[in-house]
């Protein structure tokens, strides 16, 4: 009778047992159909987006390669404009090489004629001085012609050099602000509020983003323009724009892709 009464715990313990571990069974089974659920799920969300945003990441990618080849050629445009003017200073230097032969010979007619005004005295009258003074007079003057054309020649060559300088200025100027609208061309903001009585939107990037006053935007939905906008209002991580009637092809909405309109569009 004693032995039963500890068989019937033991027994207990073992049923208990029992139940948990097919409880246990149960849960891991559950477990591993809904990972299998979830990784089905994955990939087809990873498919869905190699789908829909490789081709736009191809297109972005052959725009930006466009960019850089035209960055490349006004690369190569500066570096020629480099050389001319390298030619150029070159050019200055051999005119005023030629010229200081012609101011030293100016200088030294000068004194020469200076000299023989001041030794004319008595028994030395202009008519036995005057051949040699004649003859000095013709080649100063022929000098002070000749130095007369190298500095025209020189002021000619000057202003081109201060012409080149210029365009170089210019042309590294439009190349900066090429290289900044690219580099802002990749940004993208979104459409977080739409005023449809007053026809305006709110946009997440402002001043931080290079958002300005002139900038053109672009609404996209699903990697298709459907319409403008116009800025009127910019702070930092904030823009306020109207939207363009003209060319809209759907009312925008909150959630749709903004982004800048490339060079060349």
């Amino acid at each position: 009778m004693k032995l039963k009464y500890f068989l019937i715990p033991s027994v207990i313990a073992l049923f208990a047992s029992c139940v948990l571990s097919w409880m246990h069974r149960t849960e891991l089974i559950e477990k591993r159909n809904q990972r299998v659920v979830n990784n089905n799920e994955i990939v087809g969300i990873l498919a869905q987006i190699s789908k829909t945003d490789q081709p736009e990441l191809l297109v972005t990618y052959g725009k930006l390669l466009e960019q850089e080849q035209r960055r490349d050629q006004s690369k190569a445009n500066t570096d020629q404009l480099n050389i001319n003017i390298k030619a150029l200073n070159a050019e200055i230097s051999s005119v005023k090489a030629a010229k200081a032969p012609l101011d030293k010979k100016l200088d030294t007619a000068e004194n020469v004629v200076k000299e023989l005004r001041t030794k004319l005295g008595p028994g030395v009258t202009l008519q036995n001085i005057a051949p040699t003074i004649k003859k000095l007079e013709n080649d100063l003057e022929n000098a002070k012609q000749d130095l007369a054309t190298r500095q025209a020649e020189l002021e000619v060559v000057s202003k081109k050099v201060a012409s080149n300088e210029v365009r170089i200025q210019k042309a590294e100027k439009v190349q900066a602000d090429r290289l900044v609208k690219i580099e802002r061309n990749a940004t993208e903001g979104v459409v977080t509020a739409v005023n449809k009585d007053w026809g305006f939107v709110l946009v997440n990037i402002g001043k931080d983003q290079g958002v300005e006053g002139d900038s053109e935007l672009i609404v996209e939905r699903d990697g298709i323009r459907i319409g403008n906008l116009s800025v009127v209002s910019i702070q930092p991580g904030l823009t306020v724009a109207d939207i363009s009637q003209k060319g809209l092809s759907k009312a925008v909405e909150p959630g749709d892709k903004v982004v800048f309109q490339n060079l060349g569009e």
